[in-house]
């Protein structure tokens, strides 16, 4: 299981995969967990697409970015996706992107 420090790393994760019309991210985030390579691609390609996103919209629509900063949630999210890809046996698939 995805293990984050925040239960609000995941309402942002929501927020985005739902934005960006990510059905697969979304049904990962409902699992907690990643099913084979493809799925770690999709989720690790998602994160830094959410980036761009998050920075684009400065957070708007989602208040707890908008009083706490972007940069530090995504730092917190970064840490979460990162340590259970890698940790899983993900790494190369994390590293693609």
């Amino acid at each position: 299981m995805i293990e984050y420090k925040f239960k609000e790393e995941v309402e942002i994760l929501r927020h985005y995969a739902k934005k960006m019309k990510r059905e697969s991210i979304e049904s990962i985030l409902d699992s907690g967990c990643v099913a084979g390579k493809q799925q770690a691609l999709l989720l690790s390609t998602f994160y830094w697409d959410m980036l761009d996103e998050a920075a684009n919209d400065q957070g708007r629509g989602l208040p707890i970015l908008e009083s706490e900063g972007i940069a530090v949630w995504m730092e917190y999210i970064f840490h979460s996706l990162n340590g259970y890809l890698v940790s899983n046996g993900y790494e190369e698939q994390w590293d693609q992107e």
